[in-house]
C-alpha cells in the first residue's frame, strides 16, 4: 500500500496549504477591534485612532487678520484719492489701538489683527514710500476685503474637525492644537507578545557555537512592531521543548492580544509550536501558498489571536508584512491595504506554478519609468538580501518563469517594515 506523500517546503504544490487571499479571509473573520480606550496627551496621539468625533471649540482665526504685508485702509478713502498717512503699525501679536481717521493707514504684517474700522490691505509691493509718514498707492483695481482673513474663516464653533476612527497625522495634530485640545480619547495600542525558539539559536551576545545561529528575528520582530506603534511584550527566547514553550504562551494569553512565535511551525521531530497551541486554543490553518513562508500557522488561545511565523528570517519578514500587519492593523481600528506598483522587469526570473512567490529586488526609476531587478540569491535564510533589496516581486500562484520587459507588481516594503 502506498504511503501517503508528506510534503515540504521543496513542493511548489501542496494541497493542504491555501492561498493567500484564503488566508487574510480567516484572519478577518477571527480578528476584532479593541474595543477599550484611554486618553494621550495631543504630543502623543500621532498614528493612534480617535474613540470618538472631535468638534471644534473655537473660531480659527479668531479675529479678522491680513493675509498679507501691506498697509491696512478704508476703502472709502481711496475715492479720488491714493496718498495716505501712516498712522501706525498692526503687527503679529501687538495689534493697533483705535481707530483710522479719513485718508490714514496702518501698515500691517501677514496675521496681525485688521484695525477695527479698516476693510482692505494693501500689499506692499503696490505701495511707494513718500516719507516715513506717508505713503502713495499704485494698485488701481481695489476691492473691498481684499487679503483680509475673517474671523472663523477656516472653523467655526461645534463643528465636526475629525471623526471617529480617524487616524491622527502631523496636519490634524496641529488642527487640534489650534483649538487649545491638548486630550484625546483613543483606541488602546493592541498588546503584541512574541518569542523566538529554536535550540539551534543563540542569544547576539553569547559566543556562537559552530552549528548554532544568532537570534537575528527577535531584534526582526522587535523593530517592524515599534515601527507600527503597538505596546510590544518580547517574552525572550523559548527552547525546543514542550514545557518552556507553553510557559511563554500562558503568559502572552494573560498580557497580550496577539502573539507571535518563530520557528517550530514545521515537520521537524523538534517542532512543538502546534501541538502546544492545540492544547491552549485551536489553529486555524497551518501552510499558506506563499515562498518564502509556507509553514505559517494562525489561529487563537482564548481572546488571544496567535501567528507561529517560520524560523527562516525572511520568510519572518515576509509573512510578518502579508499576515500579521494587516491583523495589527485590524485590532487598532485601522484601515490597511498593501500597496501594489507595476514595474517594469530587468531580470528573468524562475519560479514554478503552485505558489505566490515575494523576491526581493531593487526598484529604480530611469526616463520617468519604474524598473526592477532582482536582488540575486533568494533562498529564505538570507537576510541579507533584505537589507540589499527595496522592495519584493510579487508573481502569482498561476505566473511561471518571467523574462526581462514583463510588468510585475511590486511592494515597496520598507514603507511598511
Amino acid at each position: 500500500m502506498k504511503k501517503n506523500k508528506v510534503y515540504t517546503c521543496m513542493d511548489d504544490y501542496d494541497p493542504n496549504s491555501i492561498f493567500i487571499e484564503d488566508a487574510l479571509n480567516k484572519i478577518t473573520k477571527l480578528t476584532k477591534k479593541i474595543s477599550s480606550y484611554e486618553y494621550v496627551d495631543l504630543i502623543r496621539s500621532h498614528n493612534r485612532v480617535l474613540y470618538e468625533n472631535i468638534k471644534s471649540k473655537i473660531k480659527v482665526p479668531n479675529y479678522d487678520n491680513s493675509a498679507m504685508d501691506g498697509y491696512a485702509l478704508n476703502i472709502n478713502d481711496t475715492k479720488n484719492n491714493n496718498i495716505f498717512k501712516v498712522a501706525g503699525s498692526s503687527l503679529a501679536g501687538i495689534s493697533y489701538k483705535g481707530k483710522i481717521k479719513k485718508n490714514e493707514c496702518v501698515k500691517i504684517m501677514t496675521g496681525a489683527v485688521l484695525p477695527k474700522n479698516c476693510n482692505v490691505v494693501i500689499m506692499k509691493e503696490e505701495i511707494e514710500d513718500i516719507d516715513r509718514e506717508t505713503i502713495k498707492i499704485h494698485s488701481k483695481n481695489i476691492k473691498k476685503y481684499q487679503n483680509i482673513r475673517f474671523s472663523g474663516e477656516d472653523i467655526k464653533p461645534n463643528i465636526v474637525l475629525l471623526k471617529k476612527l480617524h487616524v491622527m497625522d502631523s496636519s490634524s495634530m496641529g488642527l487640534l492644537a489650534s483649538q487649545g485640545i491638548n486630550k484625546l480619547k483613543v483606541y488602546k495600542n493592541p498588546k503584541i507578545s512574541f518569542f523566538t525558539s529554536g535550540d539551534e539559536v543563540v542569544a547576539v551576545n553569547k559566543k556562537l557555537p559552530y552549528g548554532k545561529v544568532h537570534d537575528s528575528n527577535r531584534f526582526t520582530l522587535t523593530g517592524m512592531l515599534k515601527k507600527n506603534n503597538v505596546d510590544v511584550i518580547d517574552l525572550g527566547h523559548a527552547k525546543d521543548n514542550v514545557t518552556d514553550i507553553k510557559r511563554k504562551f500562558k503568559k502572552a494569553i494573560k498580557e497580550s492580544d496577539l502573539v507571535i512565535s518563530t520557528g517550530g511551525v514545521s515537520v521537524g521531530d523538534a517542532d512543538y509550536i502546534k501541538d502546544v497551541v492545540k492544547s491552549l486554543g485551536n489553529i486555524n490553518f497551518w501552510k499558506v501558498a506563499v515562498k518564502p513562508g509556507r509553514p505559517l500557522a494562525f489561529g487563537k488561545l482564548n481572546n488571544t489571536i496567535f501567528f507561529g511565523l517560520p524560523g527562516n528570517p525572511v520568510s519572518v519578514m515576509v509573512t510578518f508584512l502579508l499576515f500579521v500587519l494587516p491583523t495589527i492593523n485590524m485590532m487598532a481600528g485601522k484601515k490597511y491595504q498593501l500597496k501594489t506598483e507595476n514595474a517594469i522587469l530587468k531580470s528573468s526570473l524562475r519560479k514554478r506554478q503552485g505558489r505566490a512567490e515575494l523576491q526581493r529586488g531593487i526598484f529604480y526609476l530611469e526616463k520617468n519609468k519604474m524598473y526592477v531587478k532582482s536582488v540575486g540569491e533568494q533562498g529564505s535564510g538570507i537576510l541579507s538580501s533584505m537589507a540589499k533589496a527595496n522592495c519584493l516581486i510579487y508573481l502569482p500562484v498561476e505566473k511561471g518563469k518571467s523574462k526581462i520587459n514583463d510588468t510585475v507588481e511590486i511592494i515597496k516594503f520598507k514603507d511598511y517594515i
